[in-house]
């Protein structure tokens, strides 16, 4: 277990990166994902970037240093609190931003996934999947070097997805009304030519690096990171458009 990130090898790196609030148990299938990446060929690495927005940080710093204890002493799992804000979006945007002034975004693919990655899948009456030793296989086996072609990039991962109109009113679902036409002009600077957008649910998504540290600059994920901090954007816009 590690608080700072070493610098990357020339191995194929894959990263997972999780949103944590108070969800229960995300350090048990933190924990089986770490211990199914030491299972992985020797060149092959994988990081786990863990991002709190808790009230009790060091306490669920603590419990997931006890239950990977020394057995994952050689994963690179690193733990960081963050302030509230900004939901999974801001954790998404600090992530990109941090691996990309430091010069170590992952050169094989990332996963985005709540603290609860099954909470946005399947039915509303429990009907998901939470076989540990099945969702870490499942994970792996999407990150690893050898996986196949990606479906969509991003492609959606673990979630339902959803379909809305670029214009949405305040609902009960949102605590907000959802301009999507102006915040696409906001982040891209052009004019919304679409009608409508299907995003993933949670924004939990399956990334090629390749994508976040080439197609655009840092100077524009540190942007879009500053409009959502500064309440020019909010975290349920964003998630529509990734």
């Amino acid at each position: 277990m590690k608080d700072m990130l070493s610098s990357s090898s020339s191995r194929s790196v894959s990263d997972v990166v999780v949103a944590w609030y108070n969800e229960p148990g995300v350090e048990r299938w933190v924990s089986a994902l770490a211990f199914a990446f030491l299972e992985r060929p020797a060149s092959e690495r994988y990081r786990i970037f863990v991002f709190h927005k808790g009230s009790t940080a060091e306490d669920a710093k603590q419990r997931l240093f006890d239950v990977l204890g020394t057995k994952c002493s050689d994963v690179d799992v690193f733990f960081e609190h963050l302030d509230n804000v900004g939901r999974e979006a801001d954790t998404w945007l600090h992530y990109t931003v941090a691996r990309l002034r430091a010069g170590d975004m992952p050169v094989n693919r990332v996963a985005f996934l709540q603290g609860d990655p099954w909470d946005h899948f399947g039915t509303p009456h429990g009907g998901r999947e939470r076989n540990l030793d099945v969702f870490s296989s499942k994970l792996v086996a999407l990150l690893a070097p050898t996986a196949h072609p990606m479906a969509s990039n991003p492609e959606p991962l673990f979630c339902n997805l959803m379909s809305e109109s670029r214009v949405m009113r305040r609902g009960l679902s949102h605590p907000q009304r959802l301009d999507l036409e102006r915040v696409w002009v906001e982040a891209f600077g052009c004019e919304c030519k679409v009608d409508s957008y299907v995003f993933a649910a949670g924004a939990q998504y399956l990334v090629d690096a390749v994508r976040l540290s080439q197609e655009k600059p840092l100077s524009w994920w540190t942007s879009l990171h500053h409009k959502l901090r500064a309440d020019e954007i909010n975290a349920w816009e964003i998630e529509r458009f990734w």
